[in-house]
């Protein structure tokens, strides 16, 4: 694993985690929650850190510094979405189960669509791109996901029309997200939904 794709690798890992670390903390009833979402942050910076470090302040420095934010604003969506769901849903378990579901749909529904993926039009192909946090960090640190030996062997993607985003506009989507479930968190907190 490169140091390019190391951001794309912890985007794989925030689909599921950031969402889980966001019902816990809304839930609080499970205990080492808000120490586990730290210690999940720390490692996250530390990552950055190295990663940067090891490539300085240069043009693929730079590009892995927007990855990061990209990284870090999805993560951060996910984990308020979640706990959005958790402040929600009264079981902890259905609030997982939404919120994790909701990620994975969003990371993986475009390439798990298979060949009906190949003949949907390209600007839909392009707004799941967009939604897809893997994508988006793929997309900021310039590497072409798509055409990389294994996907553009499996997915029908690689061989149509479409256009990676840039790199700011995940940032506004999932930015935007952010705003809409932490609204959203506050709002059943204060009605006292849990």
């Amino acid at each position: 694993m490169t140091t390019a794709t190391l951001p794309i690798f912890e985007a794989v890992v925030l689909v599921v985690a950031a969402p889980l670390c966001g019902v816990a903390l809304a839930v609080r009833r499970l205990r080492g929650a808000a120490a586990a979402a730290a210690l999940f942050v720390a490692v996250l910076t530390v990552s950055a850190l190295w990663t940067l470090a090891d490539l300085g302040w240069s043009a693929a420095g730079g590009r892995v510094l927007v990855s990061y934010a990209t990284v870090g604003t999805v993560g951060f969506a996910l984990a308020a979405l979640g706990a959005w769901f958790g402040s929600v849903w009264r079981d902890p378990l259905d609030a997982a189960a939404f919120s994790v579901g909701s990620s994975l749909v969003a990371a993986f529904g475009i390439f798990a669509a298979g060949p009906l993926a190949a003949n949907l039009p390209t600007p839909l192909v392009n707004a799941a791109l967009i939604a897809s946090p893997i994508v988006s960090a793929a997309s900021a640190a310039d590497v072409d996901l798509l055409r990389m030996d294994l996907l553009y062997r499996i997915s029908p993607l690689a061989h149509g029309r479409f256009d990676y985003p840039s790199w700011f506009v995940p940032l506004a989507v999932f930015g935007t997200l952010l705003l809409i479930s932490l609204a959203g968190t506050a709002r059943a907190l204060r009605k006292g939904w849990l």
